[in-house]
């Protein structure tokens, strides 16, 4: 049983102490319970000394890699054999062996490459996987390194081990120029082009004839029906369109229906004093806005509050402006009112400043006790619709001469219509409702909602939809 396992090669495994051993069996001992092999590598390098005996207390596994074909095949010891530990006392091998089965040596073909060579496997598939070996690099191509003794010794033992056979060819360089020439752009896209057209796609051309890729998180993307941007039709036209930032169309209005608009409403319950509050609202909304929003009022800028001044006059417009006023001071504006001394004024303005002085808002009633250095914002309420001769008077003058001579930016509450010229020109113009035609001095005009139920327009014969969509102030821009 023992000339069975001659010429077998096999693999021991000795345990993480003294590694992994393959090689050839050379003589077997059933008496000490020894074997030997010939050629033996230890763990992946051949050992110094051509032959290598171990006992069996030493043994952990024995698996056979080969098996010597000249034996019959009944007699061949199977694929995988431990051999018995009994402890018996035999020599370990030659001491000097032991000690050099680590040292770096230098052999003409591995031991796993011979493997492969015994069971008639092709040596491309491991030159294939061992490409990036040393010996593909070339002689003078290989990295350097810190140690130069160790690294030229590493690396003629991976020459030896992984490198034997590989292809000179490998050192060639890739003709990057050359195969990029080959590559014809212009027939790939024609190709490219053809397929989309022959399949329904849309080809290359202009962007607004590209259907969008990307969608927002607010956008449609099935469309049930096409979207009709003309949703609010007037029976009298103001003489001037608008459209909002999406597109729909918000025509202007004469001042006649929109007097017919505010009787209407005023019939149903919103009177006078709950359109006031809502102006102020939106008005108040919009300049704090303008004056920086979430920027400038936090807690760290309460020592760099803005200061507006509001020119206000004894008409509606004028009440408009005391509200806005009373909210800004609410949200710690530094609001200076300038409105003149007058023996009687209308109710609604008498009631806003009763308002308004609860609050820290500072009222003045000429034009010299206003600041001379530059606000942070003007909120202009001079003009009324109906008593044009108001800018005949020595007030109006001086107030418009103080807003035009200051370099603050004046928002204008409800301008009147173009034709009634603007004598403070304006950088934004807030509107109610509908928009009126408004000039170039207005400036860049909003719209505001002051909460007007569909209905209401209904009875004036105004078809509407609202264009406010989830804000109450939005941007208009002339069509």
């Amino acid at each position: 049983m023992a000339a069975d396992w001659l010429g077998c090669l096999v693999s021991i495994n000795c345990g993480p102490t003294l590694g992994m051993y393959q090689g050839e069996v050379s003589s077997v001992d059933q008496s000490s319970q020894t074997i030997s092999l010939r050629q033996p590598f230890h763990n992946g390098v051949k050992c110094p000394v051509p032959e290598v005996t171990f006992s069996a207390i030493d043994i952990k596994e024995l698996k056979i890699l080969e098996i010597n074909k000249k034996y019959n095949v009944k007699n061949t010891p199977t694929a995988s054999a431990k051999v018995s530990r009994t402890p018996v006392a035999v020599p370990k091998g030659d001491a000097r062996g032991a000690e050099k089965v680590n040292s770096p040596q230098h052999y003409s073909k591995s031991f796993g490459e011979r493997q492969l060579d015994a069971l008639g496997q092709h040596k491309g598939f491991r030159r294939r996987h061992n490409s990036w070996s040393s010996s593909s690099r070339g002689a003078n191509q290989m990295t350097p390194k810190k140690n130069g003794v160790k690294n030229s010794q590493m690396r003629q033992r991976d020459d030896e081990c992984f490198g034997d056979g590989v292809d000179d060819g490998l050192d060639t360089d890739f003709d990057f120029e050359g195969n990029l020439a080959l590559f014809d752009k212009a027939a790939v896209f024609s190709e490219i082009d053809t397929s989309e057209q022959r399949n329904g796609a849309r080809s290359r051309g202009t962007p607004q004839d590209q259907t969008p890729l990307r969608y927002r998180h607010d956008e449609n993307i099935l469309e049930a029906k096409p979207v009709v941007y003309r949703q609010i039709i007037v029976p009298q036209a103001g003489g001037k369109e608008y459209c909002t930032d999406s597109g729909l169309v918000v025509p202007s209005v004469s001042y006649e229906l929109h007097k017919r608009l505010l009787s209407v409403a005023e019939r149903h319950g919103l009177t006078l004093e709950r359109r006031l509050e809502m102006t102020g609202v939106c008005a108040s909304q919009m300049a704090l806005t303008l004056l920086g929003g979430p920027n400038r009022f936090t807690p760290k800028n309460l020592h760099q509050r803005p200061t507006v001044a509001l020119l206000c006059g004894p008409h509606v417009q004028g009440a408009q402006g005391i509200s806005c006023g009373r909210h800004l001071a609410n949200h710690e504006v530094e609001v200076i009112l300038f409105l003149p001394n007058f023996v009687k004024m209308v109710d609604s303005v008498t009631n806003e400043l009763t308002l308004f002085n609860k609050t820290d808002g500072k009222q003045v009633s000429s034009i010299k006790d206003l600041p001379d250095t530059p606000l942070d914002l003007i909120i202009n309420c001079l003009d009324c619709h109906e008593n044009t001769f108001l800018m005949d008077q020595p007030w109006y003058r001086a107030a418009a001469n103080w807003a035009n001579q200051n370099r603050a930016p004046v928002l204008s509450l409800d301008p009147p219509v173009s034709g009634q010229g603007h004598a403070v020109e304006a950088k934004w113009s807030l509107s109610l409702c509908l928009p009126l035609a408004l000039g170039e001095g207005a400036g860049r005009v909003y719209l505001c909602d002051i909460g007007f139920p569909r209905q209401v327009f209904q009875e004036v014969g105004i078809k509407y939809q609202s264009p406010f969509g989830c804000k109450f102030v939005i941007p208009l821009h002339s069509a």
